[in-house]
């Protein structure tokens, strides 16, 4: 009986903050507070049953001699509001590309990475049909999020592969990025919670 009793405490334990990271968010352009709000919440919904728990900062607002346990950096690319005016022909790209990325040198994932707004928002606005202007706003919040918290799980577990399902697989459909519903596979979870993966 103190052996399984030892072991539901454990499992009632597994959320405990195991890291703690500053995620400073570099915007271009004008962004939506709404959206912001909505970006910090699904972050922490995402991260924290890996353990990690997330201190979202916009850089204009940094105090002046910050201090981090631990950094990822994000150029917030383009307008990161759903009001944004609609790009011009010439600042639209008809390949398609990626919504987000993490930077690498001499094969080692840095933390550093790029969202790319206007992507992002053009992927999702077929499916936000709510013609309320601050829902929506939610809804690309919690998109910036899921795409950010993948390229966290890169970041993190300096892991350079994708997964075969949840969030860290390698694409995304635009009803998967507004609906809050996707899970860290447990090996990501675990790769999260240890700083790493496993050696292979």
């Amino acid at each position: 009986m103190r052996l399984v009793a030892l072991m539901v405490f454990c499992v009632g334990v597994t959320n405990a903050v195991a890291r703690t990271v500053t995620v400073l968010v570099d915007f271009e352009k004008p962004h939506s507070a709404v959206s912001m709000t909505a970006l910090r919440q699904e972050l922490t919904d995402l991260l924290g049953p890996a353990g990690v728990a997330v201190d979202l900062m916009v850089k204009s607002e940094m105090p002046s001699s910050p201090e981090f346990s631990e950094l990822a950096v994000f150029h917030m690319k383009g307008s990161c509001s759903m009001n944004a005016k609609p790009a011009t022909a010439s600042e639209l790209s008809d390949e398609p590309g990626p919504l987000a990325m993490a930077y690498s040198s001499d094969g080692q994932i840095l933390h550093f990475g790029a969202v790319e707004c206007d992507r992002v928002r053009r992927c999702v606005q077929h499916v936000l049909l709510s013609r309320d202007l601050v829902k929506d706003q939610a809804a690309f919040g919690v998109a910036l999020g899921v795409v950010m918290a993948h390229e966290l799980y890169h970041m993190m577990a300096g892991a350079k592969a994708h997964t075969k399902n949840g969030l860290t697989k390698e694409s995304l459909s635009p009803r998967e990025l507004v609906d809050g519903r996707l899970a860290l596979p447990g090996a990501v979870r675990e790769a999260l919670r240890r700083g790493g993966l496993p050696p292979s």
